[in-house]
């Protein structure tokens, strides 16, 4: 079935000369002319939608539907697959659904006929990172064989299953056109030069929290207003060295906001897909390596703090859909859960090596899927149930132990901060109300128009999530050896990151304090304002598809600061303070921003970064008179070329540098104890002085977020001035998450201006505009883009 007001024009032109009651469902090798997951072959998103919407035409069982555009708008879309008498009722199976995930709104007698009847629902998403590409592949496969299997239409009386083809259709496209130009050169299956998705590239898995993306607001919408499944699916690729599949269960820690149930199912789906994959003679699958139950903030995480099961799989990459031969020899183990490769209680079924395949891959995937599916039918009422209840109980304890609420007071530093805040709750399905009358908890009043976020709701466990502070637990390899350290994301109290006051209520309220429910709306950001002449800003644009970059402008973007791309060869070319007066360079390690990436992996055109020539005008525009504002290690940039007396200190490599193949050897140094200083993704405090221009109008107290950053030892330089630092005292500076090593950056400068010339050269350690979520210092960021540093800018 196919909803036409919601098609885009591409499907519908694919699917009106089929008539409405075709007898034959095509297969996605019928529509594409090749196997899926066929070598060096792959559709693209107008293959994969215009096939999806031939099936959906075909058959009764198969609906889709367009949930909306994507950044650059493409059709982000829906295939929902079920019994043919679940598709004719899906408007009364989601209503249902709405009441299940709310339980205040059952009766005792609804609720009992709704977990004898209701079907279990689950949604499948596949290539939220577009070079992860073999799941937008193999979902055609699966929509194809759950639309025809007798066994799994059986499977789907009980079940409505949701498949979300591609969450990022941008990057689907880019990598598929790119991979198909690179088809028999020496860069076949090499990276592309540019994010592959328009702002945030593989952040974009960072952003379930957030929720800054369009895509991400999209399928946040399905999951938390539309559908309420029980279960979300996340389906992903990882490196090639290892395992061929990981799947749950995870390791340590737990997020105590995670509830036990949840984690037991989420053990429970992984090891029906083992059993099932080993059962049909799939080796190398493991479980029990890397991935952890911590962090909040991914696309699986996200779902386990609103009482679904949050699965999790990584296979084995190939080079886009290159095969890969690999040799016994060059498999190795994971940094936690597998030192060796080998086998193990959690690794049982070593692969040998061999030839790896794209079709390999959509073979592991479509087994997993499948035994996804068949046990949620099986197991349909304990799911429900469990799903009922979870909510239920969240809805107990705010009733029943402190945090009872969080109350974001009227008067705030930046005012604006906390509406967005609000609005990031509403977008996670988190109920907010506003104050009518004073409360007083706690020894504090709270006045009219504040805000208050009740624990007693379904959600409590994620905005109590993100509204109070992270301690990574101390987790010792031994009694008395090295600790181990988080595998992402430490901390993310969203109050700290924001910079808006909030406040716990742990005593019960009175019954006689009165509260207005806040409707949802859009919030829109504010253009930041210039005093006198507006400068002229640029940003450097690497072609090494830099995250940082791209969260800049999404930033700049939202406040409607006006920018210009600058790649190398127009930085090279010269005569840049002609042009502009700011260049902003975003974080990245000295190698990569002079560098690049070499020849051998991405075309001339696009390799060697900005070399000597490149520095030397960078240079020459500062001494000129241009401000250079460079973010966390790319402020190297000013130590080693530009002269600027200040020393870094350092920290080992980040997982993310994807061009860095020390990583491993320098996480296994933090790990034993052997580094200093380990901080990754945490927010430490930030002693601001005001009277500098890049930090007028902070508070004298802000938060930074700190993700294996630089800090900076600064000598007594007339040259230097120091606009922020850290405590004096090392356990001063954590606020949330984890550092080891604090006594090495105390009371160190976090950010500092520096003459060069007639110009200046602002150094953040950090990244002041973190991922989009930063709001606390984005003013500082704004500040140093003022022509001079004379003026602030105004909002």
């Amino acid at each position: 079935m196919i909803r036409i007001g919601t098609l885009p024009a591409l499907v519908l032109l694919c699917t009106t000369a089929l008539p409405a009651t075709a007898q034959t469902v095509p297969s996605p090798q019928s529509h594409l002319g090749f196997e899926v997951g066929a070598d060096r072959k792959l559709a693209d998103w107008s293959q994969i939608t215009s096939y999806l919407g031939k099936l959906a035409q075909a058959s009764d069982a198969v609906e889709l539907d367009t949930l909306g555009p994507s950044t650059q708008g493409r059709p982000l879309i829906v295939v929902t697959v079920s019994s043919p008498e679940n598709i004719a009722r899906l408007d009364a199976i989601r209503a249902a659904q709405a009441q299940l995930a709310d339980p205040r709104k059952l009766s005792s007698a609804e609720e009992a006929r709704l977990i004898a009847t209701q079907p279990g629902v689950v949604v499948i998403q596949c290539n939220i990172h577009a070079t992860e590409i073999a799941s937008s592949q193999m979902v055609m496969e699966l929509a194809y064989r759950l639309a025809t299997s007798d066994t799994l239409q059986r499977a789907l009386a009980n079940t409505v299953v949701l498949l979300i083809p591609s969450a990022n259709p941008d990057g689907q496209d880019m990598i598929t056109k790119w991979y198909r130009e690179g088809l028999g050169t020496k860069w076949e299956g090499g990276p592309l030069p540019w994010l592959y998705h328009p702002y945030v590239g593989h952040d974009n898995n960072r952003d379930w929290y957030m929720v800054t993306q369009k895509e991400t607001r999209l399928i946040t919408d399905l999951l938390y207003r539309q559908w309420f499944p029980e279960v979300f699916y996340d389906v992903h690729q990882q490196g090639n060295d290892g395992m061929r599949l990981t799947v749950p269960p995870h390791v340590d820690p737990i997020n105590p906001n995670v509830d036990p149930l949840i984690v037991r199912m989420i053990n429970h789906i992984g090891s029906e897909m083992s059993l099932a994959l080993e059962s049909r003679g799939k080796l190398g699958v493991g479980d029990g390596v890397t991935y952890d139950l911590w962090w909040h903030g991914g696309a699986r995480s996200t779902p386990t703090r609103h009482n679904m099961a949050g699965v999790l799989s990584e296979a084995a990459s190939v080079n886009i859909a290159t095969p890969i031969e690999q040799k016994l020899s060059e498999l190795t183990g994971h940094e936690r859960g597998l030192p060796r490769y080998e086998r193990r209680v959690n690794f049982p079924n070593p692969w040998p090596g061999g030839w790896w395949r794209q079709r390999d891959i959509v073979d592991y995937e479509l087994i997993a899927a499948e035994a996804l599916v068949l046990m949620l039918s099986q197991q349909r009422e304990a799911y429900v149930r469990n799903f009922v209840a979870l909510g239920r109980k969240q809805i107990r304890l705010g009733q029943t132990e402190p945090p009872y609420a969080f109350v974001i007071p009227a008067v705030q530093h930046d005012p604006a901060a906390a509406e967005r805040m609000v609005e990031v709750l509403q977008l996670g399905g988190v109920e907010v109300e506003r104050l009518v009358t004073p409360l007083a908890s706690n020894g504090a009043s709270y006045a009219p128009t504040s805000y208050l976020v009740r624990m007693s709701q379904p959600y409590r466990a994620h905005a109590k999530d993100l509204l109070e502070t992270q301690r990574f637990p101390k987790m010792e390899k031994y009694p008395g050896g090295p600790v181990e350290r988080p595998y992402d994301v430490a901390g993310w109290t969203l109050p700290l990151l924001m910079g808006v006051k909030v406040s716990e209520i742990n005593e019960p309220m009175s019954p006689s304090v009165q509260t207005s429910i806040v409707p949802r709306r859009p919030f829109v950001h504010k253009p930041v304002l210039f005093a006198g002449k507006a400068p002229r800003i640029a940003i450097y644009k690497p072609w090494t598809a830099n995250m940082d970059e791209g969260w800049t402008r999404w930033v700049f973007d939202q406040f409607r600061i006006p920018f210009t791309n600058i790649t190398d060869s127009l930085v090279k070319a010269g005569r840049l303070r002609d042009r502009f007066d700011v260049i902003l360079v975003p974080d990245m390690r000295l190698r990569e921003l002079t560098g690049g990436m070499a020849d051998s992996l991405v075309p001339p055109r696009y390799a060697g970064g900005l070399g000597d020539a490149g520095v030397t005008e960078l240079k020459s525009f500062t001494e000129l008179g241009g401000t250079l504002i460079l973010l966390d290690r790319a402020s190297e940039l000013a130590t080693t070329a530009l002269g600027v007396r200040a020393k870094l200190i350092k920290v080992p490599p980040r997982r993310d540098d994807w061009y860095d193949d020390d990583f491993s050897k320098a996480a296994d140094s933090v790990a034993r104890g052997k580094a200093q200083l380990y901080a990754p993704g945490s927010i430490f405090r930030l002693l601001v002085d005001k009277r500098h221009p890049v930090g007028r109008g902070m508070p004298d107290t802000a938060a930074a977020y700190f993700t294996n950053s630089v800090t900076f030892d600064v000598s007594q330089d007339s040259s230097v001035r120091v606009v922020a630092r850290y405590p004096q005292r090392g356990e001063d500076i954590l606020l949330s998450g984890f550092l080891q090593g604090a006594e090495s950056i105390a009371g160190k400068a976090a950010v500092i201006e520096a003459r060069v010339g007639k110009g200046r050269v602002v150094m953040f350690g950090f990244r002041p505009q973190y991922r989009g979520q930063s709001y606390g210092t984005f003013k500082m960021l704004f500040n140093a883009l003022s022509s001079g540093g004379a003026r602030p800018p105004r909002q």
